[in-house]
Formats: structure tokens, sequence, C-alpha cells
């Protein structure tokens, strides 16, 4: 059986899972789209690996061999196959693109629901099937240069369709109630925009009242029911917003995009100058020294680290 049947099967029998009224299907649905989906990925690493090759593109383990010319050819070993950290770098060797911020939500909404959200139902995995239509729709499209939907079959393909427009439906309209709120700042808007349910994953968040101060607004998960004030909202979907950004600074360098509030200990925005949590706008510039006062230094504001340090010793 090829791998590319084997993806098409497991993405059907995944939208069979979400179809069934068994809601201990509920984490296999999730388990077997996102198997498909990397079957895929497979399928085309195997079309791209070299004849000859035991198809050494999707095998963790490739080595040289001479053949009876002389000439040396990357042969794969083993049956150990790539993983997604493989497949990525692969991928981006190759120029295969791939949208990978919205496979990496994927993969985690995949693991959480199966080991952290303690609500389960049918339309909380619609944000997974939606983010999953995207990546299928295209990768089919642009790299196994296949019809889609001919190549799923007409009933996976209209419960694909018809589960993303539902789900960016009810998305849109908690996007459009959102941005009636008055936020600290549009950043704060959109990790909100982003945020997911800590009950259930699901990201159709909705605010109890329209045109206020989104500060003093209760939200809704319309997935599950969760009851979110905004304080048990904001840390983690603040965090989030920022988690690639916090990487990069401590991987290549330069400063945090947050830090902690010097007034309330909540995260504070530091390019934006304001705290997530309590509005606060701290001092950027020290006022003894003229400096500017970095991320990691804005508890000691008004002052840099340094000045904090030397006026201490004064005392």
């Amino acid at each position: 059986m090829s791998i590319l049947k084997n993806a098409i099967d497991s993405i059907a029998i995944g939208l069979e899972d979400y179809q069934s009224s068994d809601g201990r299907r509920i984490a296999s649905s999730t388990r077997n789209i996102f198997a498909g989906i990397l079957l895929l990925f497979k399928h085309k690493l195997c079309e791209l690996s070299p004849p000859d090759s035991d198809e050494s593109l999707i095998k963790q383990r490739v080595l040289p061999e001479m053949d009876a010319t002389g000439a040396v050819n990357w042969i794969g070993k083993g049956k150990k196959t790539v993983d997604v950290h493989n497949i990525k770098e692969r991928f981006n060797s190759l120029g295969v693109a791939v949208d990978w911020n919205r496979l990496e939500r994927v993969n985690k909404y995949r693991n959480d629901i199966e080991h952290y959200y303690s609500t389960q139902n049918l339309q909380s995995v619609q944000r997974l099937i939606s983010d999953s239509f995207l990546i299928i729709r295209d990768f089919i499209s642009d790299h196994l240069n296949e019809d889609p939907k001919q190549l799923l079959g007409d009933d996976a393909w209209a419960i694909l369709i018809n589960v993303n427009e539902v789900y960016e439906k009810e998305k849109s309209a908690c996007v459009d109630a959102l941005e009636t709120l008055e936020f600290f700042s549009d950043e704060i808007l959109s990790s909100f925009e982003n945020y997911s349910c800590n009950e259930c994953g699901s990201g159709l968040i909705m605010p109890s009242k329209k045109n206020e101060e989104a500060i003093e607004v209760e939200y809704v998960c319309k997935s599950c029911g969760n009851n979110l004030p905004y304080e048990d909202i904001i840390g983690d979907a603040v965090s989030e917003y920022f988690s690639h950004e916090v990487y990069l600074s401590h991987t290549d360098g330069g400063d945090s995009p947050i830090t902690a509030c010097p007034e309330c200990e909540g995260i504070y925005l530091y390019s934006e100058k304001i705290c997530s949590s309590c509005g606060h706008t701290a001092e950027h510039e020290c006022q003894r020294c003229g400096s500017t006062i970095l991320p990691e230094e804005l508890y000691a504001e008004p002052f840099c680290g340094y000045c904090e340090h030397v006026m201490s010793k004064d005392d």
C-alpha cells in the first residue's frame, strides 16, 4: 500500500471519527488527521528522493555508499522515518513551502486535546480540522499537482469544506465582537484573537459585551461554555502570541518583546510601552544617566539596572 493511499485513508478515518457520536473518538480524529498530513509530506519526500536511494529523503539515517563506478550515492537506511522537525528541515532545504505556523498549531492542539484539555466535543475539534483543511488543500494543489477534491474523494472533501466554513463564520463573529472592545494596545487585541480556550482548545472566544473596555469584560468559549474573565486569559494569550519572538531573542540575541511589569508583575509589552494586565506605562529612559532601560532592567524604573545598583550601595 502506497504512502499516498495511507495518507488519504488516515484523513478519511479521522473525519469518520469526527462524525461519530462516540465522544471517545474525538482524540482519535485529531491523531488520524495529523498523521494523514505527515504522510502527505512523506509521500512528497519519496517523490523527491533520488532513484535507487531506498527513498532516502524519508529515512532518518542516510549514509553514503560507493557504487561500481566509484560514484558516491546517499542511501536511506533502516525503517525509522523522518519526524516533523526532519520534514521541516528537508522541505525548507528543497524549497517546498508549508505554513509551518499553522502546522505547529495543529500539532500542539492534537497533543493538548489528548493530554490536557478537560473538555472535548465536536465543536472544539473544528479549529483543528479547519487549519488542517487549509494545509491539506494547499499542499495537494501546490506540491502534489493534484485536485484535492478528486484525490480526497467527494465525501471527505465535503466534510472538510463544511467544517471550515462553519468554523470561519463563527470565528469571524468572535473577531468582530472583540474588535469593538477597547484594549490597551492592538497587540493585545491580536493575542485575544489568537487565544485558545484552556478547557477545550477552541479559538471561538466571545466577549459578553461590546463597546466596552476589554479589561472589564467577561469572555465565554462558544464551544464548551467556559467563562473567562480578562485576568484569566491575558497571561496565556500574550505569552503564546509573543512566544516565537521570545524564542528568537533567546537564540539569536536582542531584546525580549515582553517582560514583568514593575507595577503589577503582569506581562509588560516592551515595544508597546504598556502592561497587558494593568495598563501601566513605565519609564524607558533612566532619570539618572539618560540611557535606555532594557527589558530585563525595567523592574528598576525610572532608573536603569546599573544606576539602581549604584544608588542602593550609596544608601
